[in-house]
């Protein structure tokens, strides 16, 4: 066993009894095991045990084998001194604190099949690694422990938002819309998008949409999209001339078109398809943030989101390049796309870091709303017989995914908690 195991087990009383015998030949009585200490110092805080009928109350050392006191340097450490008990693994000789005082030591008694899952989920290659229990955990207990994770999902989008926020001087417009431009593309082009909407603000967009032609040039010029076709046509030859005079008049040095990857996504997730429905967004971004804050419903949130590209592209996917007619308009995926990833967090912040309580319970009722997103994060756990019913769900799993089955973190996980209540009943 390890010693992280023999900490978890403690701190859950997964032991076997309450009741042992320390290895100085007394009674001991676990009363409570108490509060586990992630810093430095000894791994549990104000725990209370009765030895031979004496009450006791200090902290709790462990260890996978009683000799790592010493190892640890423990018996020098005042910070030590305080220990009523050390929990061990194995008891292979007495330990003492640094005044010289013995201190009574119990082998930990666990149920064996509590290891063996344990060394079973930090080895399989299945995920999710805790399938073998999934089933035993009770629907409602799940439901309730998706929305704490999804809310810890939320909470660490938070940060990248405040930094955001931070760098454009608290101005909550920017910061909306560089938002909806990092996710306006999914994650190919994530980072060409989140650029372009650092260098080139919302106010020096605005400030050109008296016409769709105009902010068309403006983004598509900047994005460097422009320059270097093997193919032009008049209308990209206007959008190229009127790009040069605006980045004259806003000093605006572009991007390199090699930043925008085109292989391996679809045509009409091409980022000149996308940066020209941008375009027509950013038409009606005036009155798009408050649209958002006042909505009630996604479905109001969807008819904000209702952006065709202009005529140009219907046939065209690339500058200069004449395809079959299809009108680019946003569709449905897309839209849940940026709702999840962009429009809920930020109202989520927006919530929090202005006090209003409701714009956070409405992100929330949002993502509850939508359907759960399909990928193989998810595919994996309705495998295993998990039924999802919400965007909630789907966005708990994917924070459950990258903060504890990627690392391994089974015993940090409240779902791999659930499961080692079940092992051995």
């Amino acid at each position: 066993m390890t010693e992280e195991f023999l900490q978890y087990v403690w701190a859950n009383s997964l032991f076997t009894s309450v009741k042992c015998v320390s290895t100085r030949g007394k009674q001991v009585e676990v009363l409570n095991v108490g509060l586990q200490n992630r810093d430095a110092g000894p791994d549990f805080f104000n725990a209370k045990i009765r030895v031979d009928g004496v009450v006791q109350v200090g902290n709790v050392e462990i260890h996978q084998k009683a000799s790592d006191w010493f190892r640890h340097g423990h018996e020098k450490d005042a910070a030590y001194d305080n220990v009523i008990l050390s929990v061990v693994g194995e008891a292979d000789m007495e330990v003492h604190d640094s005044r010289r005082r013995k201190i009574d030591a119990i082998t930990l008694d666990y149920d064996v099949r509590l290891w063996d899952e344990y060394v079973f989920m930090q080895g399989v290659p299945v995920e999710p690694r805790c399938y073998r229990y999934l089933k035993q955990i009770d629907p409602a207990r799940m439901e309730m422990l998706f929305t704490g994770y999804a809310i810890e999902r939320l909470e660490r989008k938070c940060k990248d938002i405040q930094q955001m926020l931070r760098q454009s001087k608290n101005d909550w417009e920017e910061c909306f819309y560089r938002m909806l431009a990092r996710y306006w593309s999914g994650n190919v082009n994530a980072d060409a998008f989140a650029q372009l909407a650092q260098n080139l603000s919302y106010k020096k967009v605005i400030r050109c949409s008296d016409t769709l032609f105009r902010v068309e040039a403006l983004l598509l010029g900047y994005s460097g999209l422009l320059s270097g076709l093997e193919q032009e046509d008049d209308y990209i030859k206007a959008l190229r001339e009127e790009y040069d005079y605006q980045a004259a008049k806003f000093h605006l040095t572009g991007m390199n078109a090699s930043q925008w990857k085109f292989m391996r996504i679809r045509p009409t997730s091409f980022p000149s398809v996308r940066l020209a429905l941008l375009a027509s967004l950013m038409m009606r971004f005036n009155f798009l943030l408050s649209g958002v804050l006042d909505a009630t419903s996604v479905s109001e949130v969807y008819k904000l989101l209702n952006v065709t590209a202009s005529e140009y592209w219907a046939t065209h996917y690339k500058p200069g390049v004449v395809s079959t007619t299809r009108v680019k308009k946003m569709g449905d995926s897309m839209k849940n796309v940026i709702v999840i990833n962009a429009i809920v967090p930020f109202l989520f912040i927006y919530g929090k870091e202005r006090g209003e309580e409701r714009y956070c319970d409405k992100a929330l009722q949002w993502l509850e709303e939508l359907d759960a997103e399909r990928n193989h994060v998810t595919e994996a756990w309705t495998r295993q017989g998990v039924k999802l019913t919400s965007a909630l769900e789907s966005q708990a799993l994917l924070q459950i995914k990258r903060e504890y089955c990627d690392a391994h973190r089974c015993l940090h996980c409240k779902i791999g908690a659930e499961v080692f209540r079940r092992v051995g009943n």
